[in-house]
């Protein structure tokens, strides 16, 4: 996907995860697509900026301080049943779980920017 149909589609994205690098790398990523980010390190924060940022694009980590993003797939897709839902985690097992319970995409950690874009 090019950089005008990305912004096109996606104007801001959320990332849940608690791991800075991941975030800031990213982060790093989205924006040279235009696409503005912003970040949450725990569930509880994640779940109240969906609320209140509406973004189209969701990234969200598995192990969070928290919980589990894979048991909170529901919550997210009926909290924002319009974004497009990223499951992250190292583990690959994962996968077929997390889109039986609604995400739209999986990426397998660690991240590089081809796994990023092959999602979008």
């Amino acid at each position: 996907m090019d950089n005008a149909s990305l912004e096109k589609v996606y104007e801001r994205a959320l990332i849940i995860d608690d791991e800075l690098d991941t975030c800031l790398l990213l982060g790093m990523f989205l924006k040279k697509y235009g696409i503005v980010s912003m970040r949450a390190h725990s569930l509880a924060d994640g779940l109240a900026k969906l609320t209140a940022e509406a973004p189209q694009l969701i990234f969200l980590d598995n192990n969070l301080p928290d919980g589990t993003g894979i048991d909170y797939i529901a919550q997210v897709r009926q909290q924002m049943p319009q974004a497009k839902l990223v499951m992250m985690t190292a583990m690959s097992a994962l996968r077929e779980q997390a889109l039986a319970l609604g995400a739209d995409g999986f990426v397998e950690k660690p991240l590089d920017v081809k796994k990023i874009a092959s999602v979008l």
